[in-house]
């Protein structure tokens, strides 16, 4: 795929990135970084390490300028297990939300250029991305009404799979989440995932990894499970290297590996390609 450089009515971000935690120096180079001019670079260093992005900043990197309307974020999780190993998982949740963060998901609608789209992005910072019953709520009703009014779906992920504190019924957005992929396949409504840093268990398997076009930045870590699981269940020695994104464009996984300064630039390119 060709992605047009140097088009002028298309910005590297939407809108100014929030600022990140980051370390005193690069952790691929080594060099010491600079905010500002990190954030320039949509948090990717010159040496090409892509620093991982919270959900607030997706949404200021994909959405045009004051376009993004947040939906269902008034849904919240509980804990309906009373889990407490290795922490109570309420307890959990209520610092998170306290530290600003909603969920694991965010769902809303925005423009891309002037172009709308529903966009979804996962936080890792939110119990490790992880598919709750909220989130699949979330991402469910969101795949539906873009199905239904045929406007394309983008996905960003960074999940670590299904939220082992709810038990079987996170286990069950799995295949409710899958089922609305299906039906933005039937409808024939454009879906367009990006997977990054990492994206693995449930949340690969029932929808990142299942659009029409997939995507992943550089170094990005995808695969369902750890590399110990699958030896074990497998008995064979695994090639060097096989859970990132270049392992996977070379064997048909992907269908991209993309800077993240070039992200939004193409999915303005693809989304200009439907009627």
């Amino acid at each position: 795929m060709v992605v047009p450089k140097g088009r002028p009515e298309v910005r590297i971000a939407g809108s100014k990135l929030p600022d990140i935690p980051l370390p005193t120096n690069c952790p691929g180079c080594g060099v010491g970084l600079v905010i500002d001019e990190l954030r320039a670079r949509n948090f990717v260093c010159e040496c090409g390490h892509h620093f991982r992005l919270g959900a607030d900043a997706w949404i200021a990197l994909i959405a045009d300028r004051s376009s993004w309307q947040e939906r269902w974020g008034d849904i919240r999780s509980h804990d309906l297990l009373n889990w407490k190993v290795p922490k109570p998982y309420q307890a959990v949740i209520e610092q998170l939300m306290e530290e600003g963060l909603n969920e694991a998901v965010r769902t809303g609608t925005c423009t891309l250029n002037g172009r709308p789209i529903w966009l979804a992005a996962f936080d890792f910072r939110f119990v490790g991305g992880t598919l709750s019953i909220v989130a699949g709520e979330r991402l469910a009703r969101g795949m539906e009404q873009a199905a239904s009014s045929g406007i394309p779906y983008v996905l960003v992920s960074a999940s670590g799979g299904a939220r082992m504190q709810e038990g079987v019924l996170a286990l069950m957005q799995m295949a409710k989440v899958n089922a609305a992929v299906g039906r933005l396949h039937a409808a024939g409504v454009p879906y367009f995932s990006v997977l990054t840093d990492p994206t693995f268990g449930g949340t690969a398997a029932s929808l990142a990894l299942l659009a029409d076009i997939n995507v992943a930045e550089p170094g990005a870590a995808i695969g369902f499970t750890g590399p110990r699981v699958i030896k074990q269940a497998t008995y064979e020695n695994l090639p060097p290297g096989f859970q990132s994104a270049e392992f996977q464009l070379a064997h048909g996984q992907v269908d991209l590996v993309l800077p993240r300064t070039e992200l939004r630039r193409l999915l303005a390119h693809v989304l200009e390609m439907y009627p």
